[in-house]
């Protein structure tokens, strides 16, 4: 794996783990936006199985 690589697939799992704690956050202490969260949690769950595809060993 390249380094520039490395890296962005770095911030791509560091931004998941906020976009996900946002979703939460929002789930929890806003219940109207219920949905706008359980969203942002999606987003982040496929964002890191991006990630993990990406960064997966081809055999």
């Amino acid at each position: 794996m390249t380094n520039m690589l490395a890296i962005i697939l770095s911030f791509a799992v560091i931004a998941a783990f906020v976009i996900g704690g946002g979703g939460v956050w929002i789930m929890l202490k806003r219940p109207a936006e219920r949905k706008k969260g359980l969203l942002m949690v999606g987003v982040a769950i496929v964002t890191l199985v991006n990630v993990w595809l990406l960064a997966a060993p081809v055999t």
